[in-house]
């Protein structure tokens, strides 16, 4: 296997990263700078990075689109922004916006900064000295100013928690680093008073009569898909499962010269759903469609440079499936992904029911293993409490998700990937994930979304020809055996008896 050369390796490091600091950071010479006042600006040479003076002098970390003016580059939308007299005026302006960015906007006498929704372009920051820094991870930051790290991280890194689960997540918000925190979607800061401030939700979610909603919401995921395809060079993800397919279903007016493909990872075969169902859709609509084996050995040097990206990298799994892609993937493709639509698909409540108040406890034990964590708990709690009078009628499930497992979890996968690729995330929009909101939640069920079937019959329904997340003989008793144990009350005895015997 040829090994990856220096110069190579060098443009890993800190991939499509960026750094805001009032120290100049010569291991960064090559990269982007902009000196704004008394701050440096730097963006890795693999990332986008315009900007645009008006009122105020804004900075775009990454990329956004405007599906409603679909032809509409970033520049052109940065420009539009940029007129705006008002910080308040910037959340309504840029409800509509999909994309993975950063939106550094320089007022007169101060710095302010907004992400994409679900936060997929991390900042994390820090104040010392009364200097503000930023950046898309800690370890970054810690290139410009000593970061002391909390004795929480060894807690966490020996816990049970992270030795049972490979794609092992924290609550957004939290670091293992003293005084350093990282934005939780739905939420700016200034750098003169660095506390975070909530502005969205901003407003109650109103019903909106299904068979119109099917239509809206169709109409404008297609037009998703279409701004970005104008904009960007892109790749489609295709899996058996409802996100993929819903996305594909977008694409039947311009499919020629559309590519997609699926990875081939932790032990997939050809007879895996996720391997098997592409295929047979692909050759059913004669799709232009590769697969990446992503089951290679990973090399010492990508190791190390992956590892050294983000303290939390997750080398053991997300890690050698990056260094598949390496070695596979369309370097200047943008990837194309279903992720966080499950935000509107009940993922905490599956039948679409929650018939009691949701509680703080309930929260914590979305994840097994949190409630052992306390110094977890209270960013639970933090994140609980602020949303009492702020949710309006929004389900705290879906807002759970939506921040904190696609603002976290996610959000830090796409950050480990940034090694390979960029990522577009049709989901990742707020008007979108609203119209997912107005209709019951009975018609986007987790496993059968009523609504996606029929926006898939609506778009383009000869892609439904194969079947999405096909259900196999051991998989069907083995539910009907979890099902009748939870009837009978005997399910959680027997989750404790296996505990302890593991």
């Amino acid at each position: 296997m040829p090994k990856i050369n220096n110069l190579e390796m060098t443009n890993l490091k800190y991939r499509r990263q960026f750094l805001f600091s009032p120290i100049e950071c010569k291991k960064l010479e090559g990269w982007q700078t902009e000196k704004v006042d008394n701050y440096f600006i730097y963006v890795h040479p693999d990332c986008k990075f315009e900007k645009s003076s008006g009122v105020n002098d804004l900075y775009l970390i990454g990329y956004f689109c405007d599906p409603h003016h679909e032809t509409r580059s970033s520049q052109d939308i940065l420009n539009n922004l940029s007129q705006l007299n008002n910080i308040n005026d910037f959340p309504n302006k840029l409800y509509s916006l999909v994309g993975r960015f950063v939106l550094i906007i320089k007022t007169e006498n101060d710095f302010i900064f907004f992400n994409d929704p679900c936060g997929f372009k991390t900042i994390y920051y820090t104040k010392d000295n009364d200097k503000f820094f930023a950046a898309s991870q800690p370890l970054l930051i810690k290139e410009v100013v000593d970061l002391k790290q909390t004795r929480f991280y060894d807690d966490y890194f020996n816990s049970n928690y992270v030795a049972e689960n490979i794609e092992n997540w924290v609550p957004s918000g939290f670091t293992f680093y003293k005084n350093t925190y990282h934005l939780i979607p739905n939420h700016y800061i200034k750098i003169s008073e660095p506390i975070q401030v909530r502005y969205y939700p901003f407003k109650e979610i109103e019903l909106i009569n299904y068979s119109e909603l099917v239509i809206k919401f169709s109409n404008l995921l297609k037009k998703i898909v279409l701004a970005a395809h104008r904009n960007m060079d892109l790749t489609f993800t295709l899996t058996a499962g409802w996100d993929t397919r819903i996305i594909l279903s977008c694409c039947k007016d311009y499919i020629d010269g559309m590519t997609f493909y699926t990875l081939k990872y932790r032990g997939m075969n050809a007879a895996h759903p996720d391997i098997k169902i592409p295929m047979l859709l692909s050759r059913t609509l004669k799709l232009n469609f590769d697969i990446y084996n992503c089951q290679k050995e990973i090399t010492p040097e990508f190791s190390d440079v992956y590892k050294s990206n983000t303290d939390m990298a997750h080398i053991d799994d997300w890690g050698k499936i990056a260094f598949g892609m390496s070695k596979s993937y369309p370097d200047k493709k943008v990837a194309v992904k279903g992720v966080c639509s499950e935000v509107g698909r009940c993922f905490y409540y599956p039948n679409g029911k929650v018939n009691y108040t949701i509680t703080i406890n309930d929260l914590l034990n979305l994840e097994s293993g949190w409630v052992e964590l306390g110094f977890l708990q209270e960013e639970i709690r933090k994140w609980y409490l602020s949303l009492e009078k702020n949710c309006y009628n929004y389900n705290l499930y879906d807002l759970f998700y939506w921040e904190h497992r696609m603002g976290s979890w996610q959000a830090q996968s796409q950050l480990e990937w940034d090694i390979v690729q960029e990522v577009f995330t049709p989901f990742n929009s707020r008007e979108i994930i609203d119209l997912m909101f107005s209709i019951e939640a009975s018609k986007r069920e987790k496993y059968h979304p009523q609504l996606y079937l029929d926006a898939i019959k609506y778009l383009w329904k000869e892609t439904l020809r194969q079947p999405i997340n096909p259900i196999d003989n051991k998989t069907k008793i083995k539910n009907t055996v979890i099902k009748i144990l939870k009837k009978i009350g005997l399910l959680q005895g027997l989750k404790s008896i296996m505990k302890k015997i593991s």
